[in-house]
């Protein structure tokens, strides 16, 4: 059975049992500060699980994750992965234990036909509901049920202990057993042996606490279910290979490994291939999601993944771009689940190339910069280390090689001695990294608001810049309030609302919410989930259940929706110039100007971007009109709407289209014709990152004011020359022209005054051993002179 069978075969048997299939989330999750990446199956599920109430109760998906805090495991063990694909299986206050038990059961022992003899399962030490279901109902025997604590069998791990609050269950978790002949062979061994005879491939997790302060756990009046298996193990398990990188997931990718390594004469060890075979594939998904690979955030660890590529292959002497080429193998195993892989395949392919090259290059830089860097340290072991660690971390350069020049310099007593530095600041860094990956405190706060139990706020400012509303909640510094009072700060939930919350690049709306009794002056607004949370400060008072005019800034809303409509055209004016590859990888906008990242491989032309400017104000006079229509995702796909996949879209989304120039998914802001934009300047245009490049511009009142800057300055300069405006290009020339001419002048009378002096500093030369030498310090004299 292939890896895609078992995975079609599992979303089809929950479909059976009264489950949605949902398609996975992007790697990259949306509005969810609490993760680099999607680390979870449950994760795009938080609303449900924080009570929003949906078309469905059941969910089942099989989620495309990434972590980075095991990244030294990769290819060391049987089943570590960067990127991985988690199937799962759902439940929003509906089944329990019972359902949840049974259908695990059902799915391996039945569906997959895995011997019931094969598999044993661990529950919580105090969970006996989960216990008795598999010892009476599955009928597991006890000696294959292992009770164990809450390090292993509750979620978040020790969260009784240790925190965080929030929702948290005990959980169950399903092995199959290699058999007795594996690991260390001992009669009572058993899954809570790490000794390699069981793999653990289903994790079941019971949701049915809410934790509080001091570890107390209050009953949820809804709980939930949150299963995880991954798709790798399982696909290993059903095909007798204990080692998830044997299996037909990856064998094809190792394939296209060993075939380019042949062709190039040249070897490297099982665990480096297994490396590649991870990384590749998780750096062709995530470029595919819309990370592209740079210094920071996402974007540095898509570049670490591709440098530790390229850095196997230089050490296998390797010294042109190859990594590049294993991504057609990638998206031939992955394009069944991941069909938009095909149509990404190239740019993926440009954008590891070249950050291949340019660690190819910098190799070839760093290593002497490295050996000098040695040369210049003494005995300072801290120091040794720190410039390893640095070599490593900043620059990429191969840990082995770094260690291999550290012990042919300095011997293997002090080599040992700094490696303990550079390791424990490699540990360091783990942890920074380890804290972005995974999730951060309660998963369900949203800042210091709790948002559960809160109904989805209606948005209305798509057509009404204000609105009577009515207050549902009061926050001051995170505890809800019945009434606020004169200068607080305080975080408000209503029930409807036309304040546009920040999120796609753009920023928040302004405005004030008045009462009878007193308003609150909104500075801030924000979305969690479906709930829009407000932010300000109280002038009077006012209480929950008060009706409010909550009103916009509506001069300032303008302001901001003439730079988000001017992004559409200048994405638009750069497909035209530059060509179709143009893609945008980010953009954000406020009321003063906005800015603009998108995939180009060069700097543009002056030529080009004056093209680029000019073609973004040709749409705005001709006053097109601005179109916004909802439908399906199906509809807008075909209907040509671009895209960005940074972003995560629903079942349904909003298509803004202008004329027949641009069409693209977004639910931000918008005119209502081009020509409202009143104008377009290109302030900036640069690099951020790796094929990155950003353009930020004005519009409207704050390009008049950026031509009327440039306008005073030329006024400015035309007095400076008792010039008119007319004339000042001239005028500078024959300045300029005046003073070349003068500085060569002064420049042949200080060459003449020098040469006078040349036989003076030549009769005082010294001798040392027979050897005359001529020493002396010219002041005041440039390169050319001298």
């Amino acid at each position: 059975m292939t890896g895609h069978e078992i995975r079609s075969k599992y979303l089809e048997f929950f479909a059976s049992k009264g489950h949605k299939i949902v398609p996975s989330d992007s790697l990259v999750p949306k509005d969810d500060p609490t993760v680099l990446f999607t680390t979870a199956g449950m994760q795009q599920f938080k609303p449900q699980f924080m009570g929003r109430i949906t078309d469905y109760t059941r969910a089942t998906s099989s989620q495309k994750c990434l972590r980075t805090d095991d990244l030294t495991e990769v290819g060391v063990t049987d089943f570590h992965h960067t990127m991985f694909e988690m199937l799962g299986n759902f439940s929003f206050g509906d089944y329990f234990k019972k359902e949840a038990i049974a259908w695990g059961w059902e799915f391996l022992t039945s569906v997959m036909k895995i011997p019931a003899e094969k598999l044993w399962v661990s529950v919580n030490k105090d969970d006996d509901e989960a216990y008795n279901i598999w010892l009476h109902e599955i009928k597991i025997p006890a000696q294959r049920i292992v009770k164990l604590g809450d390090k292993s069998n509750f979620w978040p791990s020790n969260a009784r202990l240790n925190g965080p609050n929030g929702p948290c269950g005990p959980c169950s978790e399903i092995f199959f057993d290699w058999g007795v002949d594996i690991g260390c062979k001992r009669t009572e061994c058993d899954p809570d042996c790490s000794c390699g005879r069981f793999c653990e491939v289903w994790n079941l997790v019971f949701t049915q606490y809410n934790r509080k302060d001091g570890g107390v756990l209050e009953p949820l009046p809804a709980k939930n279910i949150d299963t995880g298996m991954g798709l790798e193990r399982l696909t290993a398990v059903m095909q007798g290979k204990r080692n998830n990188f044997e299996s037909d997931l990856f064998q094809p990718i190792i394939g296209a490994i060993d075939k380019a390594l042949l062709g190039e004469k040249v070897t490297i060890s099982l665990r480096e291939k297994r490396v590649i075979a991870d990384h590749i594939r998780a750096a062709t998904i995530g470029l595919a999601d819309g990370v592209p690979p740079s210094n920071e955030g996402r974007g540095y660890v898509m570049r670490r993944l591709i440098v530790d590529m390229t850095n196997i292959m230089l050490q296998a002497g390797i010294k042109k771009p190859l990594v590049y080429t294993f991504v057609s193998a990638v998206v031939d195993v992955m394009k069944t689940p991941y069909p938009e892989l095909v149509a990404k395949e190239k740019d993926i392919a440009v954008d590891i190339r070249r950050v291949e090259e340019a660690v190819i290059k910098l190799n070839a830089e760093k290593i002497p910069e490295f050996m000098g860097e040695l040369e210049r340290i003494k005995n300072d072991f801290d120091l040794l280390g720190e410039v390893m660690f640095r070599y490593r971390d900043s620059f990429g350069l191969p840990m082995n090689l770094i260690q291999q020049k550290v012990k042919e310099k300095f011997g293997e007593d002090i080599f040992k001695t700094a490696d303990l530095v550079c390791e424990r600041l490699m540990q360091e860094q783990k942890e920074r990294s380890r804290a972005g990956s995974k999730m951060q405190g309660d998963v369900f706060l949203a800042g210091d608001v709790d948002i559960k139990n809160f109904p989805k706020t209606a948005f209305l400012g798509y057509d009404q810049p204000s609105a009577d509303v009515s207050v549902l909640a009061f926050f001051v510094s995170g505890n809800m309030v019945a009434e606020v009072k004169e200068g607080q700060t305080v975080s408000v939930i209503l029930d409807k609302t036309p304040f546009y919350p920040e999120q796609g690049g753009q920023v928040s709306d302004f405005g004030i919410l008045r009462g009878k009794t007193g308003s609150v002056e909104i500075h801030d607004t924000q979305k969690a989930g479906d709930v829009i949370i407000h932010r300000g400060v109280v002038t009077g008072t006012l209480k929950t259940g008060d009706f409010v005019k909550a009103s916009i800034d509506g001069e300032r809303r303008i302001a901001i929706m003439r730079n988000h409509t001017a992004t559409h055209l200048l994405q638009a004016a750069l497909r035209q110039v530059l060509g179709e590859h143009v893609k945008q990888q980010g953009s954000f906008v406020d009321e003063t100007r906005l800015r603009f990242d998108f995939t180009h491989p060069k700097a543009p032309t002056k030529d080009e971007l004056q093209r680029i400017e000019d073609a973004v104000n040709s749409f705005v006079r001709r006053c097109d009109s601005v179109s916004k229509k909802v439908m399906t995702i199906e509809e807008a796909k075909q209907s040509g709407a671009l895209a960005f996949f940074a972003e995560k879209y629903g079942e349904t989304v909003r298509v803004v289209s202008v004329g027949e120039y641009s069409k693209e998914f977004c639910g931000g802001t918008h005119l209502d014709t081009t020509g409202q934009i009143g104008l377009f300047k290109i302030l900036s245009e640069g690099a951020v990152a790796q094929g990155i490049r950003r353009i930020e511009a004005v519009t409207g009142v704050g390009a008049l004011d950026y031509v009327k800057a440039k306008e005073h300055q030329l006024e400015k300069i035309a007095v400076i020359l008792k010039s008119s405006g007319d004339e000042v290009v001239s005028r500078v020339e024959q300045q300029v022209k005046k003073v070349k001419d003068l500085q060569k002048e002064v420049g042949d009378l200080n060459f003449e005054l020098i040469k006078g002096t040349i036989a003076q500093i030549i009769s005082g030369a010294e001798k040392v051993h027979d050897v005359a030498y001529v020493a002396h310090a010219f002041v005041n004299v440039d390169m050319d002179t001298l």
